[in-house]
Order: structure tokens, then sequence, then C-alpha cells
């Protein structure tokens, strides 16, 4: 298996987590309320992360000297995440609210490519790529009638 088909599997892996994992949450929210179910969610993914971490043997510094406060950020836009689609995600179903969330992760990432931000490598914005999000739109609308 050549690297690229693995990162694309890992990628379509992901996908179908955050699909899986937002249903679940929106489920559990119904049930339990939306505040204990995002407990129960970073409970369960702060047991996996330090269990990660413990396995490869702690030996990093949290907080290294000229770190960007920036690259910290990845907690909050988890709990956006997690949040927004546990109560969105009943409301407008499934494929709505994950189509909304890669079209703004879309969005978003032609941003950070154009502007080189949090350390990604720069790639301008171009027709074609714009042209992908589009297309992402048109995806939407085909999903919602």
């Amino acid at each position: 298996m050549t690297m690229k088909l693995f990162f694309a599997l890992c990628g379509v892996s992901a996908g179908i987590a955050a699909a899986f994992q937002s249903a679940a949450n929106a489920g559990l929210s119904a049930r339990i309320g939306l505040g204990a179910a995002l407990v129960v969610n970073t409970t369960i993914v702060l047991a996996g992360a330090l269990a990660l971490f413990l396995a490869r043997g702690p030996h990093a510094n949290f907080f290294p000297a000229g770190t960007p406060w920036t690259l910290y950020i990845g907690g909050i836009c988890g709990f956006v995440i997690i949040a927004a689609m546990a109560f969105v995600m009943p409301k407008i179903g499934a494929a709505m609210a994950i189509a909304l969330m890669v079209l703004g992760q879309g969005a978003a990432a032609l941003a950070i490519d154009h502007y080189g931000l949090l350390g990604i490598p720069r790639e301008a914005v171009s027709v074609q790529r714009i042209a992908g999000l589009a297309l992402m739109c048109g995806g939407m609308a085909l999903l919602r009638w």
C-alpha cells in the first residue's frame, strides 16, 4: 500500500468517525443533556490520549519556549465541534450537519493554506480550489432536496 493511499484511508476513517461521533453525541445528549454528554465524550478522549501518551513514554514538554499560543487552540476547536454537532444534528439531520461541517472545514482549510496559518506551508487559493468549494455547496443543495 502506498503512503498516499494509507493517508487517504486515514482521512476517510476520520470522516467516518466524525459522523458516528456526532450522531452518538447527539443521541447521548438527548438522554443525559448536552453538558453531560460533552463531559462523557471528553473523558473518553482524555483516557485515550493519556494511554497513547504513556505508551509512547512521557518525554514531551507541553509548553516549550517560543511555541505560539495559537497552536493550542485545538482543544477549543474540538469543544466547538462536539458541542455544535451534538446540538445541531438532531435538528437538521446527519447528512446536512456533516456536509455543513465539511464545508466549514474546506473554507477554513483554504484560508489556512493561503495564509500559511498555524505553521502550515502556504498554498495560494486558486480558481480550481474555489470551484471545489462551490461544488461542495452544490452537493449540500442536492442533500437538502
